[in-house]
């Protein structure tokens, strides 16, 4: 600890001159001969760690000067004596407690009292401020090293002046060597693309008005020559309720933009592939609870409100425990976070809609193992319904088919077997005979129904579109169902002069042969089957009508698809639910159209339309 201040022989011949005044200012005053002893100084010494000389008469300034610090000192020192100049430095002194702390020293040579020079000077306390600039200097080091990996700079308008200050990181953004800008808003709207010019101006505008903040995006010309986009921020300062000055930034963009349009080119090529293969999309993220469905999938599910999570979602009673397990599972830290499976969901309708998906979760670290967490779970829902149910009518065909199919050769065979006998007498021969053509008739129209089938599963056209006269095919067939069936009356109501319908003579056929053995099939038996065919507009109109038990009218949308059967239908007759299926595709084939309804007086009626033939003038002159 330094000891308080004493008075040496010089010190008394310059008393008067220091004083009270020396001891009440807050800095370190000193009197210094030039080899650089302090042989006077104000009383707050007592705060620094100063030793006397080894004389015992002054103090060194080396004792108190930090170990760096000390070339510097006395360089500037030696300086500032060889050049009788004012001396300053700014250095590190020992205060009494040991800490270091930074100080400003200034000192200026006068003469001596009786003769000689001394050095009058100060030391003041500015490591609050140094340590203050330090700070600064590091924070604008780290601001402009932020600017420039963000591609932003900053800018100043002087509302006043309209001199406009450039930061070198926004020079550079605009390919410009640092203080190239030439100063004022005509340069900068100068580099601005001419079709964007007016906005910046109206954003700036309106925001010196209003005092609000503005941000308008531009593109603008880089110094090598290329386009790029800019985001522009910027805020007025007032006084006196006058603006005077701009502050603001600018962002590029260019990169943000590009990959922002890259982004939307990839969702929406990803959308028309949802749409076009019918799959949805979801992401579930498993950290935050956020979830999205892809418009798709809601589709897909019937939904048009927001995404559920896998346990709020209305998956079938009967697979809600095993597709929640599933999916649980590919979420355990050991497995491969795949997610693969074929489950049934709930419309709000009611409706229900098979689904198949594939999943895959995300987690935090790419190998399975305990400590890795699970982060988001992606995938894609496809719409399997149809496959399902026509994977589940194949089954019913195939067994209805073998039936189908055993039951004709069956009789077939074991006829053919009794007729080989002998003694089989003319009566029993006969009828076996006439079961045998019966069954026969019944195989042809099974393989017939069965090739349309194939056909139209294939996609390909099965009817055709010649011109065809109803009447007689209507005639061979009706002669030839009351033969068969004579305890079925046929009533037979054809308008005169019918016009040919489009069709195929095959086609037609089996459309009629099918319709009127529905008819007979689930009438009564030795009931009336009404036949009546009409034209009407454009269109031949054939209506067959039975006096049976009539159809179920929420059904009747149904009596026309493949392999559909009523309840009822099952419990009256065989079949295979091909038949009227096979009327719907020959009949729709020719641009025409079928119908089911119940008849007025009771029973059903079945039905269909065919357009009259019209020959089209477009084909080769005749000479």
């Amino acid at each position: 600890m330094a000891r308080p201040p004493t008075r040496g022989a010089t010190g008394a011949r310059v008393a008067t001159f220091l004083g009270g005044l020396a001891d009440a200012v807050p800095h370190l005053v000193w009197v210094a001969t030039p080899d650089g002893i302090v042989i006077e100084y104000s009383r707050r010494i007592e705060a620094y760690d100063a030793h006397r000389g080894e004389d015992g008469d002054g103090w060194r300034w080396e004792s108190i000067v930090h170990p760096d610090d000390l070339e510097g000192t006395a360089a500037a020192w030696s300086a500032a004596i060889a050049g009788a100049t004012e001396y300053e430095h700014e250095h590190r002194l020992r205060m009494a407690d040991g800490e270091y702390r930074w100080h400003l020293s200034r000192g200026i040579a006068m003469p001596a009292p009786d003769s000689g020079t001394l050095w009058y000077g100060t030391a003041t306390d500015i490591h609050a401020v140094h340590d203050a600039e330090a700070k600064l200097r590091r924070t604008q080091s780290a601001l402009a090293l932020a600017m420039r990996g963000g591609q932003i700079g900053w800018w100043q308008r002087d509302l006043r002046t309209e001199e406009v200050t450039w930061s070198p990181e926004l020079e550079e953004l605009f390919g410009l060597p640092p203080g190239a800008f030439a100063g004022h808003e005509g340069a900068f709207l100068a580099l601005v693309h001419a079709d964007d010019r007016a906005a910046v101006s109206a954003a700036v505008a309106g925001a010196i008005e209003s005092g609000n903040d503005y941000v308008v995006e531009f593109r603008f010309q880089h110094a090598d020559s290329t386009m790029r986009w800019m985001e522009g921020r910027g805020r007025a300062t007032y006084e006196d309720g006058r603006p005077t000055m701009l502050h603001g930034i600018g962002m590029d963009t260019t990169d943000r933009r590009t990959t922002e349009e890259t982004i939307r080119g990839r969702e929406e090529r990803l959308r028309l592939a949802a749409e076009v293969g019918g799959f949805g999309l979801y992401d579930y993220d498993l950290e935050n609870a956020g979830m999205y469905w892809s418009p798709e999938l809601h589709r897909i599910l019937g939904t048009d409100g927001e995404a559920a999570s896998p346990e709020d979602s209305a998956i079938h009673p009967d697979d809600r425990d095993t597709t929640l397990e599933r999916f649980v599972a590919a979420q355990s830290p050991l497995s491969d976070g795949s997610f693969d499976h074929e489950y049934r969901m709930v419309r709000p309708d009611g409706s229900v809609r098979w689904v198949s998906t594939h999943g895959q979760t995300y987690f935090t670290e790419p190998e399975p193992g305990p400590t890795r967490r699970p982060l988001r779970s992606i995938g894609v829902v496809l719409d399997i319904t149809e496959r399902k149910q026509a994977d589940e009518l194949r089954d019913v065909f195939v067994g209805m088919l073998s039936h189908e199919l055993r039951t004709p050769v069956t009789a077939i065979y074991g006829g053919s077997q009794v007729l080989r006998r002998e003694h089989v007498d003319e009566a029993t021969r006969q009828e076996i005979i006439g079961d045998i053509i019966t069954e026969s008739e019944r195989l042809e129209r099974l393989v017939e129904n069965l090739l349309v089938l194939a056909r139209a599963e294939r996609h390909v056209v099965v009817g055709g579109r010649d011109p065809v006269l109803l009447r007689p095919i209507l005639s061979r067939i009706v002669a030839e169902k009351r033969k068969r069936f004579p305890g079925s009356v046929l009533e037979v109501d054809v308008e005169p002069a019918l016009p040919p319908v489009t069709s195929d003579d095959a086609s037609l056929e089996l459309v009629v042969r099918n319709i009127i053995s529905n008819a007979i099939k689930y009438g009564p038996p030795g009931g009336t089957i009404a036949i009546a065919v009409r034209r009407v507009g454009d269109e031949v109109e054939v209506s067959v009508g039975d006096e049976g038990k009539g159809i179920d009218a929420s059904a009747s949308s149904q009596l026309f698809e493949l392999f559909y059967r009523s309840d009822d239908a099952r419990l009256m007759a065989q079949g295979a639910g091909i038949g009227l299926f096979v009327v719907r595709v020959l009949v729709e084939s020719a641009g025409g159209r079928v119908w089911a309804a119940n008849r007025p007086g009771g029973g059903a009626e079945f039905g269909f339309a065919l357009p009259i033939f019209v020959e089209a003038d477009d084909g080769p002159a005749i000479d």
